[in-house]
């Protein structure tokens, strides 16, 4: 694969984005790419994954330290679709001429929860107490010292509810020491009496020019974000520490590109919940709502380009996930929409709980918006069906 397509009739060179792993947020980076002038190339899998027909599709093994290397060679910079990608593939990936963004280093450091707590610790964020265990003894001391309820999230991998277990019974905490610990870090957190779930999203370059997005609330269910209000009705102050952390978090990491930070507000206090290192499900709503959405300005940041306003346009926006209610092939169902009402589906086959999409409903009052954007959401979830998207002709094989 060459390193650069030339522009026809131009002679230009075109930058080349490679991003590991094809799920939506690489779909979602397709168009952003196309508005800068660059290709955007994927790394997945499989020939049917959310990315394919958005973009150039390259399929192999994104563990496989040899086959992302390859895929890295071919490009003038890489990024990430998530922070699944094993260690052993972060180290070869360090030893690339290829720039990669975020670096290997800060992806290890950032997708690893006990070391999110203990950055997040060292710029003034509290955590709050929770103890790591990796054994069933460890575990029994834990929820002695934190008493239960309790939280059970591995400490590395896991989002949307999956690395999440709730312990309320002693049965509970049986049944995880008999069959969920697997020798793994496990933090062990207290269940909180939320007040709210809030987020906020940085997009930083690499000489520290950084842009900030409004705080968000966020609504989850068993650990999966069903919707999104922005921006979150919280007093300055609070907005103003979350803003302050996620900046002085970025710092440490030395991070490059776009970080969100979750967090648990009770009553007046912020804690850390985690991060994520890569564009993310609670600023989706910037692509309608706001000057520049989070997957351009992630581009921009990785480009080293001028970072964009991420200042928002409207008043207030909701966003809700189109969440599956069955198993099998998803086309675009006939659903009116109402008016400022934007649909982004996916090109997922469906099962019970997973991301099909995203509905963005935008105007002046957050819980009216909230409400129709679940509306929407929910209608489209009971009458779609599933099929694969599109292949194209650009797909290239990693033998």
């Amino acid at each position: 694969m060459l390193r650069h397509l030339e522009q026809q009739n131009s002679g230009s060179a075109v930058t080349a984005i490679g991003v590991i792993g094809g799920g939506q947020l690489a779909r979602m980076m397709a168009h952003a790419a196309t508005t800068l002038g660059c290709r955007l190339i994927v790394l997945a899998e499989r020939f049917d994954t959310s990315a394919a027909g958005v973009c150039e599709l390259v399929v192999g093994d994104w563990r496989d330290p040899d086959t992302v290397v390859g895929f890295a060679a071919a490009c003038d910079v890489v990024t990430f679709d998530h922070e699944l990608v094993p260690p052993p593939v972060l180290d070869a990936l360090e030893a690339c001429s290829t720039r990669i963004f975020p670096s290997p280093a800060g992806m290890r450091r950032a997708a690893d929860k006990q070391i999110q707590r203990t950055v997040a610790s060292s710029v003034g964020l509290p955590v709050l107490a929770h103890r790591v265990v990796s054994d069933p003894a460890e575990l029994e001391r834990a929820v002695s010292e934190l008493g239960l309820p309790v939280v059970a999230k591995r400490a590395g991998g896991g989002y949307d509810g999956r690395g999440l277990t709730w312990l309320r019974t002693r049965r509970d905490v049986a049944a995880f020491q008999a069959g969920g610990m697997t020798g793994e870090p496990v933090i062990i957190e207290p269940e909180l009496d939320l007040t709210a779930e809030l987020a906020t999203t940085i997009a930083r370059r690499r000489n520290g020019e950084h842009v900030l997005y409004p705080v968000v609330r966020t609504h989850q269910v068993d650990g999966i974000c069903h919707t999104v209000t922005a921006p979150a009705m919280v007093a300055r102050p609070i907005a103003d520490t979350l803003h302050d952390a996620l900046v002085a978090i970025a710092e440490a990491l030395d991070h490059v590109g776009v970080l969100t930070i979750e967090a648990f507000l009770v009553d007046n206090q912020v804690y850390l919940n985690e991060l994520a290192p890569r564009p993310h499900n609670s600023a989706h709503y910037t692509i309608d709502a706001c000057t520049t959405s989070q997957f351009e300005n992630h581009l921009r940041a990785i480009l080293d380009l001028p970072l964009g306003d991420p200042t928002m346009i409207v008043p207030a926006a909701a966003m809700a996930n189109v969440l599956g209610v069955h198993d099998g092939p998803t086309d675009l169902p006939s659903v009116d929409l109402p008016a400022r009402t934007s649909v982004h589906l996916y090109g997922k086959h469906s099962r019970p709980g997973r991301k099909l999409g995203h509905v963005t409903v935008t105007g002046r009052d957050p819980a009216a918006l909230e409400r129709t954007a679940r509306s929407v959401a929910e209608r489209l979830a009971h009458t779609g069906r599933a099929c694969p998207p599109a292949l194209t002709e650009r797909e290239q094989v990693i033998a």
